[in-house]
């Protein structure tokens, strides 16, 4: 049966949010606190939210049992939302919202999000870049895992409990801005697609080798045709 699942990243892949992430997490560790924290050396892209949160409280010399990381979150959860409610922080990057519609309303694909966000944040951003959330018809969340490598399986069952059927490795695309996008794809089996719109160059994506690689995702056209593609090829597999 031809079919396929696409997997979107969010931060770099379908939009930036100026740093309203780090910005509210230090502002949660100093409400928590009282600590200035600085979390202008941590390097987030393509990383799970709660690793980001452990550095930056270890950095700090913060708690960081479980209780502690859990007030962590939550506070974060609460500044994300402040934040969101004073101002917009998101825009969407080049091709992303026609993207993601068109891949949502193609009958033989399934647009989903696959992210290190926690899900309360990631729908705030996505929906904050003007992403309307029937666009994805569910969402893996960095919370649902400890690695990166383990969020496309958990992909591919979501998508199996929906459609009363598995999904190949083959038919699931994973988009992302990151090296880690491409290894979490290529560890699973799946596809990936490496667009340098966020903080990754071109050469170093490129250097990983995933089966398509893009400055931006503005060409639509272009980029359903591969999917199409791809899509027929690992049909006659299965």
């Amino acid at each position: 049966m031809n079919e396929m699942l696409v997997l979107f990243d969010i931060d770099g892949t379908l939009l930036r949010s100026r740093g309203v992430g780090l910005r509210a997490m230090e502002e949660a560790l100093f409400e928590l606190h009282g600590v200035p924290v600085d979390g202008s050396t941590i390097k987030s892209g393509g990383r799970l939210d709660h690793h980001i949160f452990l550095e930056m409280s270890e950095m700090h010399d913060l708690p960081v049992h479980e209780d502690a990381l859990k007030a962590f979150q939550e506070a974060y959860v609460a500044r994300m939302a402040h934040a969101f409610d004073m101002e917009s922080w998101s825009y969407s990057l080049p091709g992303a919202h026609e993207l993601t519609k068109a891949v949502h309303e193609h009958s033989e694909m399934t647009s989903a999000i696959m992210t290190g966000n926690i899900e309360p944040t990631s729908w705030m951003k996505i929906q904050d870049a003007g992403f309307s959330k029937e666009w994805f018809e569910f969402g893996v969340f960095g919370d649902e895992a400890a690695t990166r490598r383990e969020l496309t399986p958990i992909a591919r069952a979501r998508h199996e409990d929906r459609r009363g059927r598995a999904i190949a490795p083959s038919q699931v695309v994973v988009i992302g801005d990151t090296e880690h996008d491409i290894d979490c794809a290529r560890h699973s089996g799946c596809r990936s697609i490496a667009v340098a719109s966020g903080m990754t160059s071109l050469e170093t994506l490129e250097a990983h080798e995933p089966d398509l690689l893009l400055p931006s995702l503005d060409d639509t056209t272009t980029i359903l045709h591969w999917l199409e593609n791809q899509m027929q090829q690992a049909g006659t597999l299965h």
